[in-house]
């Protein structure tokens, strides 16, 4: 009897495996590299803008998106737990963006600057601690309606145990505790990790026919599938919280920076923040975290597509990893790393007016691209109308502003034939395209998914060779199928986050 492992069992594999080669790799930094600098830095859960800060931000951000997945799928039955699952969104997000831009930290300056040193500004830590509190209050609510709530609880505790225990140990240590730091930090990840897992296992998906169902995990199929379809799960919603803020960021940061072109030393660490030419700051967190959901959406379509037996399945699994791979780049500036080795001894700095060219990056980039250029090309081929010109036009897109608007920059800036405005201007449109090509690679995605609100739950089809749905018929009540490489005994096995790239149903 042939047995397929199941993708939720193939999920916790790799986040195990994830989490103890980064706390292995810190713990060992730790006692050879107390003062790590270089690769070891890049290795070091203590440092910031590196792989494990990359990983852990991720893992947090994708934990929010499957709670917004989980609520699109407990909608179709219980509203008042899709609420729930919203406001359960906010806690992983929040800390994501701590991670990524330590924005707690830049908060508690302002809240000083504001209303001055009291005990609840002069240190962040204790309302760190209680708002975690607070936003852990959902996953509580919610473990309550799950078949695997207690581990939803576990995780959520181990995750706050371990980010309190690195933070006091490196305070009261110092550089002598930085090896019990880094496996606090460990402890941290893995709660992180077991949440994510724990909310993906909060739907199921079966088999019905053509179409995989979606439900909220704990639920019986039959009883809920006594009426038709309907075809009312719009894509306004999905869209909207992903192109407002993206052009929202942009405009504020463009306005900032032309509005305060020398700011002084209070506004300049906020300006630093909204700038989307500086690193660590929310514009980067956000253009990391589109290239991260391209990467879901992507993983899913292969897997959706995968368990229908489409032939782009795996075209759509390695597009997903050269995205992660992409979203990694941008927030450890792997790219910049690799520009400094090519450097020639003596040349500029980059962005230094006058001087050589530096964005030496460009030329391995280029390299990288065309390989990455004939991958995407194999998988569009096998695909038809919308999914295959957004997927061309997203990845030429961001390719575009990413290499050749930046090769074009640095050689302005090289000849110093810029001023001030238009090198800002300039920067920012390609952070702009470079973003809209990561939006428009999502689309490919989620266009190669037909995604209906049925009777309690949610029917999802792989249409990205051209197929089309099936028009909206009553059908008679059956026994639902298991996917076929679910495990018989774990009824809240799912694909991960199957309706993660699917747009949020009208009410």
């Amino acid at each position: 009897m042939n047995r397929t492992v199941s993708p939720v069992r193939l999920l916790a594999v790799a986040l195990a495996a994830a989490v103890a080669l980064t706390t292995v790799l810190g713990l060992v930094t730790a006692l050879l590299r107390p003062a790590p600098a270089g690769l070891w830095a890049y290795v070091d859960a203590l440092e910031p803008y590196n792989l494990p800060t990359w990983l852990y931000a991720m893992l947090l951000l994708l934990t929010a998106v499957a709670c917004l997945a989980a609520g699109l799928a407990a909608r179709t039955r219980d509203r008042r737990a899709a609420w729930w699952w919203g406001g359960a969104a906010v806690g992983p997000t929040l800390a994501s963006l701590c991670v990524a831009t330590g924005f707690h930290t830049r908060v508690d300056g302002l809240a000083r600057q504001v209303v001055g040193s009291t005990p609840l500004t002069t240190d962040w830590l204790p309302t760190a601690v209680v708002a975690g509190v607070v936003l852990a209050v959902p996953f509580v609510v919610l473990a309550r309606r799950l078949p695997h709530g207690r581990w939803m609880v576990a995780a959520v505790a181990l995750f706050g145990a371990g980010a309190l225990a690195s933070e006091l140990l490196t305070r009261t240590l110092g550089p002598g505790g930085r090896a019990l730091a880094e496996v606090a930090e460990g402890l941290q990840d893995a709660g992180a990790a077991g949440l994510l897992l724990a909310t993906v296992c909060a739907v199921r998906v079966v088999r019905d026919d053509a179409d995989l169902r979606v439900a909220p995990a704990g639920t019986d199929d039959t009883d809920a599938r006594t009426s038709h379809e309907r075809p009312d799960l719009g894509r306004r919603t999905l869209w909207l919280g992903l192109v407002v803020p993206t052009l929202a960021l942009s405009a504020l940061s463009l306005l900032v920076t032309l509005a305060f072109p020398a700011p002084g030393p209070k506004l300049q660490q906020w300006i630093g923040y909204l700038n989307v030419d500086a690193e660590g700051n929310l514009p980067t967190w956000w253009a990391v975290g589109l290239l991260a959901a391209a990467a879901v959406a992507h993983l899913v379509t292969g897997l959706v597509g995968r368990a229908q037996g489409a032939r782009a399945a795996v075209g759509w699994l390695v597009t997903a990893v050269i995205l992660a791979g992409m979203s990694l780049d941008d927030m450890t500036s792997i790219h910049e790393r690799v520009g400094d080795m090519l450097k020639p001894e003596g040349a500029a700095a980059p962005a230094t007016p006058g001087g050589t060219f530096s964005f030496y990056w460009v030329i391995p980039g280029a390299g990288v691209a065309l390989v990455i250029a004939v991958i995407v090309g194999a998988l569009a081929l096998r695909l038809r109308g919308r999914p295959r010109w957004l997927l061309v036009g997203g990845l030429g897109v961001l390719f575009f502003f990413a290499l050749g608007l930046e090769g074009i920059e640095g050689a302005v800036i090289a000849s110093n034939a810029s001023n001030h405005a238009v090198e800002v201007l300039a920067y920012h449109v390609e952070e702009l395209g470079e973003n809209v090509g990561a939006l428009m690679l999502i689309g490919a995605a989620t266009s190669a998914l037909a995604v209906r609100r049925a009777a309690g739950a949610l029917a999802v089809r792989y249409v990205g060779a051209g197929e089309a749905p099936d028009p909206v018929v009553e059908e008679p009540v059956v026994e639902a199928e298991p996917v076929g490489y679910a495990v018989e005994d774990s009824p809240t096995e799912a694909i991960p986050m199957v309706a993660a790239t699917t747009p949020i149903a009208r009410a």
